[in-house]
């Protein structure tokens, strides 16, 4: 009992000591004497639990940090419109297959067809098919495009006839579904009749180059992406144009003195499919060196009704990043740097509209082995789809948008979770520099021209109403546009004080 005792006083006298010497505020009021009773023991309940709250502040700053090991500061700037490049402006009709053009190409293959008797495929002979049959059959070639209507269950007898007497009408070699679209479209000088660009009028068949997207074939200007033809020749012919084209410098963000064109659309008894149920232009803007289709862009398309004006400010946003991001991994920062991009890719350039563009090529080569040429949008060498793969391509769009009805993909739950998530494409980041844009737009009513001869001045002079018009004025909405840099202003140095 005395060694215990003994014991005793010496643990409380170094337990005093340490709390008479100790640096820790609040300790030594424990060895004052207090009249409150059980003050002391509130005292030291307090002092627990803030220390228990201060660990519980250091867990979650140690978590937060490794989810997050940096934090990134967005610093804004004003930055003159002039140093923005000018987007990409594509104009679309709204009927993807010309009737006329239609009928003029399936003259040529009937032609074809009656000199060399009747078609035979797949070891049985085809019944010749009629003019009129034969250019309606051409309209299972828009089912290329990527349209998220659901369509009528394809006829394989019918696609199979088809394949043959095209393959047969290029000598048997593989025919580019791509380029017969590009035929079955009038040029862009029928689209795109007049234009000013920073009040210059200007010679629009010129600055327009007639390109296949995901949704049809369009008139673009201002593009600068080369050319994705199936035809070697064809390539050389459509980048030299693209190298001739002028480069559009800015000179004023007034609307009065901005790009303006006048748009004419065909007659209706022209008209074949439809990607949308009304007959109004698209339009598309989007940096000029990527593919003229619909992705990222929050903004998608612009619908230019006939007989109307937009107009469409233009606002750029520039966007950098300092040289310390670079040391953070991209999961992190969540964009690539231009050189991290062209590795990604194995190309020379880079936009997360590109990165998930050959997200979606891959996706139809996993699926179906070829990919649709109008989708690819890419002079890559891969092997493009013909008629006969077209039921594959219906099912691998489903998968794209995320429904679940492909055959082989759904032998179990997690493989249509896989499918469903296969166009997030998570390997796809934004850019760490560069610049985007925000756009809107305002729109008008385009009065008739009372005269039989036409509009009397102006941008329309002698033009008439026979067929539809629309005039659309693209300018830059502000004298500047506001710049970002992103910095790394805390890293694990912040967390350990």
């Amino acid at each position: 009992m005395y060694q215990l005792s003994e014991v005793e006083s010496n643990y409380r006298r170094l337990f005093k000591d340490f709390l008479r010497n100790s640096y820790i505020n609040g300790l030594k009021l424990l060895l004052l004497h207090s009249p409150v009773h059980y003050a002391k023991a509130l005292w030291l309940a307090f002092l627990a639990v803030i220390v228990v709250w201060t660990h519980i502040v250091i867990v979650n700053l140690t978590l937060e940090y490794i989810d997050q090991p940096t934090e990134i500061h967005m610093a804004p700037n004003l930055v003159h419109v002039s140093n923005s490049p000018f987007p990409a402006v594509g104009v679309c009709r709204s009927s993807m297959i010309s009737k006329s053009l239609m009928h003029n190409y399936a003259a040529k293959i009937y032609l074809h067809q009656t000199q060399n008797g009747a078609a035979v495929g797949n070891g049985s002979r085809y019944s010749p098919l009629g003019l009129e049959v034969l250019a309606d059959r051409l309209l299972l070639l828009s089912n290329f495009y990527l349209n998220a209507d659901e369509e009528a269950p394809l006829d394989v007898a019918e696609l199979g006839q088809l394949h043959w007497l095209l393959t047969s009408y290029y000598n048997g070699s593989e025919y580019s579904v791509h380029d017969i679209l590009r035929e079955l479209t009038p040029d862009c000088g029928d689209l795109v009749l007049r234009g000013i660009v920073y009040g210059t009028p200007v010679n629009t068949s010129q600055l327009f180059i007639k390109r296949a997207t995901s949704s049809g074939v369009c008139c673009i200007f201002n593009y600068r992406r080369p050319s994705y033809s199936r035809y070697p020749g064809q390539r050389e012919r459509d980048d030299a144009e693209m190298a001739a084209l002028p480069q559009v410098v800015f000179e004023s963000n007034s609307v009065l003195n901005g790009i303006q064109f006048v748009l004419q659309d065909t007659n209706q008894d022209d008209y074949t499919l439809s990607y949308f149920t009304n007959t109004a232009f698209r339009l598309l803007i989007f940096p000029q060196e990527d593919y003229a289709s619909v992705q990222s862009n929050k903004h998608g398309e612009i619908l230019v009704d006939h007989n109307t004006i937009v107009e469409i400010p233009v606002q750029p946003k520039f966007f950098d990043s300092s040289a310390a991001v670079r040391d953070v991994t991209p999961t992190v920062r969540r964009c690539y740097f231009p050189e991290e991009g062209r590795k990604l890719l194995n190309q020379s350039y880079y936009s997360l509209d590109e990165c998930i563009l050959l997200c979606r090529i891959n996706s139809m080569l996993q699926h179906c082995g070829c990919a649709s040429s109008p989708m690819a949008g890419t002079a890559l060498n891969v092997s493009y789809c013909s008629l006969l793969d077209l039921p594959c391509l219906m099912k691998w769009r489903s998968v794209w948008y995320g429904f679940t009805e492909y055959p082989y993909v759904e032998q179990d739950e997690g493989a249509a979770e896989d499918a469903s998530s296969m166009a997030q494409c998570p390997l796809c980041l934004p850019s760490c520099d560069g610049v985007n844009f925000e756009i809107s737009s305002n729109v008008a009513p385009l009065r008739r021209s009372f005269n039989s001869s036409g509009y009397g001045h102006g941008l329309l002079k002698d033009l008439n109403n026979d067929r539809p018009l629309s005039i659309i004025k693209l300018f830059f909405k502000l004298r500047f546009a506001q710049s970002t840099q992103m910095d790394m202003v805390g890293d694990w140095i912040v967390l350990l004080s």
